[in-house]
């Protein structure tokens, strides 16, 4: 009796290319990981709201956001609602929203948040806050990733000194680091919520018939890297079908 052999599915065309790449780089960087220390006592209540990211380590895949701001609400769960916007290709472009969710997988360290996008997840760590949250470090343990936000759209020049050169401390390469434009005062800076509709959270269930909408490729392949680095470190990853 013949056997059966079973195929892999295969994945669209516009996903090989980046998703190989994301997996071949976090494996490499993951493998020998020096520890990565996080911030100490976060209250996450206070780390609602509002944030203008200022800086981050490139990635090909947000190379054209800007203006880039974040928004998150804490739910009565303790889970974190987070959605992000810029505007592609300038900052008087089209504006892309993307809505995702985090978990934090142990309440002794609140800083170690899960991102979760459509069944995936990935380390989102809190490196640093300002002492009132006016500022905050985000980062990866694989040193891949790493933002800079704040609640206004600058940060004054001492303050982001010293974020550059405790990161290089950390391993981070610092010399990558590239600055977010932010447009000049208009009503998306006076915004204290999303402009515009806010989609629900990403999906990436593998039943789905078709795939991100135009803009939202971007973010999602992003945030799919983030969690395959997370998978290289650790082995397994969950991942689950929508219908």
């Amino acid at each position: 009796m013949a056997s059966v052999v079973k195929r892999p599915r295969v994945l669209p065309a516009m996903w090989k290319l980046p998703l190989l790449a994301a997996l071949a780089c976090a494996a490499a960087a993951c493998s020998s990981d020096p520890p990565l220390d996080v911030a100490s006592n976060v209250d996450l209540s206070r780390f609602q709201g509002k944030w203008y990211e200022i800086a981050r380590l490139p990635r090909t895949t947000q190379t054209d956001c800007h203006g880039t701001t974040a928004f998150y609400t804490q739910n009565s769960d303790g889970t974190l609602a987070m959605v992000n916007q810029c505007n592609v290709g300038s900052t008087a472009g089209p504006l892309n929203t993307v809505t995702m969710s985090a978990k934090v997988p142990d309440q002794t360290v609140p800083a170690k948040l899960a991102l979760d996008v459509g069944g995936y997840t990935g380390d989102y760590w809190i490196l640093e806050v300002g002492s009132n949250y006016e500022y905050a470090v985000v980062g990866h343990p694989s040193r891949l990733y790493f933002w800079v936000l704040s609640r206004t759209p600058t940060l004054d020049p001492g303050t982001m000194q010293g974020v550059l050169d405790r990161a290089q401390s950390n391993h981070f390469d610092t010399t990558q680091v590239q600055y977010t434009p932010q447009p000049p005062p208009d009503d998306r800076e006076s915004a204290a919520a999303p402009v515009g509709d806010v989609p629900p959270p990403l999906q990436t269930g593998c039943s789905a018939a078709a795939g991100p909408k135009a803009g939202e490729g971007a973010w999602l392949l992003a945030l799919i890297a983030l969690g395959a680095a997370t998978r290289a470190r650790g082995g397994t990853s969950r991942s689950r079908q929508r219908a």
